[in-house]
């Protein structure tokens, strides 16, 4: 199975999201969407599920079931060509299998409509061919949009374009992708804040209703309303207020100056309680729907910064073709890999990628780790081939792409203690190395103690992995862990959360801790303290992430800990930072998992072996790698 890359990812989010826009509860635009990626990129499940999710959110169930069995029908159809004839399944060939099935799913629906389905169908017809039509237009423009997304070629299109042509059209595409995500976002912001009580004209309009109801035909409606109107006014609204504040509203709680004046008290406080309960009840469903607004419009906004950040990674530098890039494809013709295009270029660390258009003659086997080698030996470095490159290089041209090997490497330990009297830690923790160059580590540790709170610990773990490996950047993960967080925890129920960032190439450390205990960076006997006043995820409206950063260098580890650890060594001790600062600078460990364990060890002695609270230590060490690289 082909690994899916970060543009596959994209793809499948943009057809989860197009799914979930319909019009007339059809929806043309989901399915040609889909039936497109369908064509052109691996992960097919994964797109078939997220297509449906989004169909599910925005069609009715009749038309649910209908878009469902038309995307079944698809899938099996092209199951049966690729399993003839694996290269048959073209964009060309997709087409057609879509609009075979729209139009065959239409005649089908018609016929199962029952008595009076030819009127049903030939009033259905003028929709259906716009639908078809529709969806048609639509799926050609997909296949264009998803073709430079993956960095081929348009059908039909013959003229191959320089790589900085791809760049920049795939950068400029990405770009309006994530400025019409960003503009849908707005556009469900607005007017959308919850309210806590009624608005001056809401009651005016209750006001006006109750006493049109009970007041009208009363024989002393002219003497409340002329002789009195100032005080009968005064006392309606009070009632009404009354009546939003309590459900329990009796008689004996009305004013005494109106139940002595009203002969329809009773009455009036009916209707009152009636008007207002529906009030009431219609404010809450209008501000639910204000929330899931807020809520929608939070995702459209972050999807917008995933596709924003994932352009920005596409260099604006010009690539590079100079004396080394041509002394690559000198080497690689010698190693005989035909080489047609070479292009270098830095990112933004100043991490070196190249990227060739390759083959290798016929029965010529050669692997991409063999044309890294080779571009290693050219540059002095270890290069190695990036996510998603093939691994074998074949006989048709094909982009093969290469990046510069990370500068250190980490090593990890961990040492924990469950609280006495629970079998299981609330404290929970990720190490996750990344594509990227990147490890990443995460503590959390919940309120209290036992099953509960390793469980809302573990929660904002997961959920942190799930975003990472996804391809969201660090703050657009917080916030989503915090909207998470914000709107489906238990009252008063927090984790905090301790990221830590290390870059191997740079070197450069960024922490951001929400309600975390302080980190420490140890170089010998030299001490770095970090800390943080933000609150944990979801405590405060809006999240705080302060980012704290360290370039750290060969040898200097990185101790994270859990608020148990700290608070062992003095409880209620303000002062147990400079304790620990203290340890560290006289501990003499010489790797991480020996640290871990001595400082666990140290919280343990400090609290005499009874761990009152889940303690958890994790330590990462840096360490450099060999500068030079000659090849095998």
């Amino acid at each position: 199975m082909k690994k899916l890359d970060m543009k596959d990812l994209l793809v499948i989010v943009l057809s989860a999201f197009i799914n979930m826009f319909v019009w007339h509860d059809r929806n043309p635009a989901g399915v040609a969407f889909f039936c497109a990626a369908y064509a052109l990129i691996p992960g097919k499940i994964l797109l078939s599920v997220a297509s449906l999710t989004g169909m599910a959110y925005a069609l009715p169930m009749t038309a649910f079931i209908r878009y469902t069995g038309l995307i079944t029908t698809v899938m099996m159809m092209a199951a049966v060509l690729r399993k003839v004839r694996p290269g048959l399944l073209t964009p060309v060939v997709m087409c057609g299998l879509m609009t075979l099935t729209m139009l065959t799913a239409g005649i089908g629906y018609g016929l199962a409509y029952g008595e009076g389905w030819q009127q049903h169908m030939m009033s259905e017809l003028p929709k259906s061919a716009l639908e078809l039509a529709v969806a048609m237009g639509i799926y050609w423009l997909s296949v264009g949009v998803i073709a430079f997304l993956k960095g081929r070629h348009p059908v039909g299109r013959k003229e191959r374009m320089s790589m900085k042509e791809e760049a920049m059209i795939t950068k400029n595409q990405l770009h309006a992708f994530s400025e019409s995500f960003r503009k849908l976002s707005q556009s469900f912001e607005v007017d959308t804040s919850p309210r806590g009580t009624l608005s001056d004209q809401e009651m005016q309009d209750i006001f006006n209703a109750v006493t049109e109801q009970v007041c009208k035909d009363c024989s002393r409606c002219s003497y409340c309303w002329e002789n009195v109107f100032e005080d009968s006014c005064e006392s309606a609204y009070e009632i009404l207020k009354l009546c939003g504040e309590r459900v329990d509203m009796k008689k004996k709680d009305l004013p005494e100056r109106f139940r002595q004046r009203c002969v329809r008290s009773d009455n009036f406080l009916a209707e009152a309680r009636r008007m207002m309960g529906l009030a009431q009840t219609n404010l809450s469903w209008q501000n639910r729907l204000a929330e899931s607004r807020l809520a929608l419009a939070g995702q459209f906004g972050e999807v917008a910064d995933v596709i924003g950040d994932f352009s920005k990674q596409i260099s604006d530098e010009p690539v590079r073709q100079g004396a080394p890039e041509k002394q690559v494809v000198h080497r690689m013709t010698g190693q005989r890999i035909n080489v047609r295009r070479i292009a270098a270029s830095n990112r933004q660390n100043g991490r070196k990628c190249v990227y060739i258009e390759a083959k290798t003659p016929k029965n010529i086997q050669k692997t991409a780790q063999e044309a890294a080698d080779i571009i290693g030996r050219v540059y002095g470095r270890r290069y190695l081939p990036r996510a998603g490159t093939p691994p074998v290089i074949g006989q048709r041209w094909e982009m093969l792409s290469f990046e510069e090997d990370v500068r250190y490497r980490t090593i990890v330990g961990d040492a924990r203690m469950v609280r006495m009297g629970e079998t299981v830690s609330g404290d929970s923790f990720t190490v996750m190395h990344m594509e990227s160059g990147q490890t990443v580590l995460s503590l959390s540790d919940g309120m209290g103690s036992g099953e509960k709170a390793e469980k809302e610990s573990n929660r904002i773990i997961s959920l942190l992995e799930q975003l990472l490996t996804t391809g969201f950047n660090r703050q657009s993960a917080i916030r989503l862990i915090h909207s998470v967080v914000l709107s489906g925890s238990e009252p008063h129920t927090y984790s905090t959360l301790d990221l830590a960032t290390l870059d191997l190439f740079t070197g450069r450390c960024e922490l951001v801790k929400m309600g975390a205990a302080a980190s420490f960076i140890k170089n010998g006997e030299e001490v770095k303290k970090m800390t943080s006043d933000a609150l944990p995820p979801g405590v405060l409206p809006e999240p705080e992430s302060e980012v704290l950063t360290a370039d750290m260098k060969n040898g200097d580890m990185l101790i994270m800990m859990s608020d148990g650890t700290l608070g062992s060594l003095g409880k209620g001790d303000d002062q147990n930072e400079e304790k620990m600062a203290e340890f560290l600078k006289n501990c003499t460990a010489v790797n991480p998992q020996e640290l871990a364990n001595a400082v666990l060890n140290h919280a343990m002695a400090c609290s005499h072996y009874e761990a009152e609270d889940d303690m958890t230590v994790l330590v990462c060490g840096l360490y450099r790698k060999p500068e030079n690289y000659s090849g095998a």
